[in-house]
């Protein structure tokens, strides 16, 4: 389980610093990708070096914690697979393809990985999916203050994201777009955590 953890915060780093190479750090981090996968970094290394210090405890806040880290980089996984790469935009992505699958691929199934194979299963709440989600939204206003104050992305794109794009698509459906995500995240969560508490549950009863 530590070697695993230790292989996440590398694959993790090394997806970082690649991707940083490419858009630099100050325009790099404006993107959830990259703040999903940052979190994903500082979030296992932290469990590796509490490990190895016989420092980590298992608490409520470890269990929130890692739900939102493993639940915001699903999402870039989600996002990325469903929306847009189907979505024909040109990106400065299109001819780095390690780049690409590193952040958007390879790091989410690492992460989903270590829930499924070595999760402790049990601990998850009714109101973690709602906490979780205050990320998307925190995201969300700061992406719309940013911009709205001249804030520029690659290329000079007022907005990340292509379905963020109010002069080209309109409030309504940038906010319909925006509805869509959060609620398929805290349905995804809440399901997540359903499940969680049901494998628990079997897993008691056959003890």
């Amino acid at each position: 389980m530590l070697i695993y953890r230790m292989i996440i915060v590398i694959v993790s780093g090394i997806g970082l610093y690649l991707n940083f190479k490419l858009e630099t750090v100050r325009i790099g981090i404006l993107y959830f990708t990259n703040i999903s996968n940052l979190l994903c970094f500082l979030y296992f290394l932290g469990v590796v070096v509490a490990t190895i210090t016989h420092k980590l405890k298992k608490n409520d806040f470890y269990y929130l914690s890692k739900g939102m880290v493993t639940m915001s980089v699903t999402l870039t996984y989600f996002v990325y697979n469903l929306v847009l790469n189907n979505s024909g935009t040109v990106s400065i992505f299109d001819n780095h393809e390690l780049e690409t699958n590193i952040v958007h691929i390879v790091v989410p199934l690492l992460v989903i990985f270590d829930y499924v194979i070595f999760g402790t299963k049990g601990h998850l709440k009714k109101n973690y999916p709602y906490i979780w989600s205050s990320i998307l939204i925190i995201y969300q206003l700061f992406i719309t203050v940013y911009s709205s104050l001249g804030g520029r992305f690659l290329n000079g794109d007022k907005y990340p994201y292509f379905y963020m794009d109010v002069s080209k698509y309109g409030v309504r459906n940038v906010l319909i777009s925006g509805l869509i995500i959060l609620v398929f995240y805290i349905g995804y969560g809440s399901i997540i955590q359903t499940l969680d508490n049901k494998l628990a549950e079997v897993k008691e009863k056959r003890k």
